[in-house]
């Protein structure tokens, strides 16, 4: 008897021993979470429907929901994010893109991003006054302006660029001086309903090309390839209930979505090409062209 309870006792021991083991193997650790900056751009919002269906949950990736573009430079700056969404022009400002590469591609903006105004390009060139230009410094938008300028030769109009949040764009009303805004949705519905009128969009625009991708430091993506990989697979997997369930993808996401009614969010659907599917070697070579290296891209 006293034999049997002696080995019950190393029975019992060696369960308590495996079961603390295995805690601690599986245990939850806040270091091995991945974090990552996005923002409720249209083509991000397949994040926002897996993490609100609860699918990330056992993935060790979590988002931070920003509004500003730049904010993603300085998260990932001071170490409090390790991967972000973003164009390849905000990665072309980041201090150390070396070593941040895009994981996949998300979209190109064919639409969703634009430049809006209350007066028409001819009153622009016709004015003396200076025209306050309000867009985010340090972004896409420095580049989407100094693109839209040379290509439409007006370089000579008194341009004064002021540096605005997008919060702070979207709350401008119109007003008798001429104004140029850069904007991108789903801010840019709430100008648009306000009377500004597009002077120029990325599907206007000939030689400006907006590239969406998930973009992660590389130190990060190595040995995480199978999570990296599944997190695709749960952002196609979103995308397909977009297109199966509008309106129910509306429903699930439209906290997010700074007012957009479902019809003006359905319009924005249109105003981007998803490219998580398909790699077109046309986009690989412009990013390749611009130094952003490709070849971290998942298949």
């Amino acid at each position: 008897m006293k034999k049997a309870r002696i080995v019950g006792f190393v029975l019992l021991l060696l369960l308590a021993s495996a079961a603390v083991l295995y805690y601690y193997v599986n245990r939850p650790n806040v270091s091995s979470k991945i974090e990552i900056s996005t923002n409720p751009w249209v083509g991000f919002t397949p994040f926002i429907y897996a993490q609100e269906k609860g699918w990330l949950e056992k993935t060790p990736f979590h988002f931070v929901w920003l509004v500003d573009l730049t904010d993603n430079a300085r998260l990932y700056d001071r170490g409090f994010t390790q991967g972000f969404t973003a164009t390849q022009y905000e990665l072309l400002h980041f201090k150390n893109k070396n070593t941040i590469k895009p994981v996949f591609l998300i979209d190109r903006s064919y639409g969703a991003d634009a430049i809006v105004s209350n007066r028409s390009l001819d009153e622009l060139r016709s004015t003396k006054k200076s025209i306050k230009v309000y867009l985010e410094r340090g972004s896409l938008n420095d580049d989407f302006f100094e693109a839209f300028v040379a290509e439409n030769r007006v370089e000579k109009i008194p341009f004064h660029l002021i540096d605005a949040s997008q919060k702070s764009i979207a709350n401008l009303q119109q007003s008798d001086d001429p104004v140029v805004i850069l904007s991108y949705q789903p801010y840019l519905s709430g100008l648009l309903k306000k009377g500004f009128q597009p002077l120029a969009s990325t599907r206007t625009m000939e030689r400006f090309f907006v590239i969406d991708a998930l973009f992660a430091d590389e130190a990060v993506f190595v040995g995480k390839e199978k999570e990296f990989i599944k997190l695709k697979e749960l952002f196609t997997l979103s995308v397909s209930r977009l297109h199966d369930d509008p309106y129910e993808y509306y429903e699930t996401i439209k906290g997010y979505l700074e007012g957009q009614s479902y019809e003006e969010f359905m319009a924005t659907t249109t105003q981007i090409e998803w490219l998580h599917q398909k790699q077109p070697e046309k986009i690989i070579h412009y990013l390749e062209e611009q130094q952003v290296k490709t070849d971290r891209l998942l298949p």
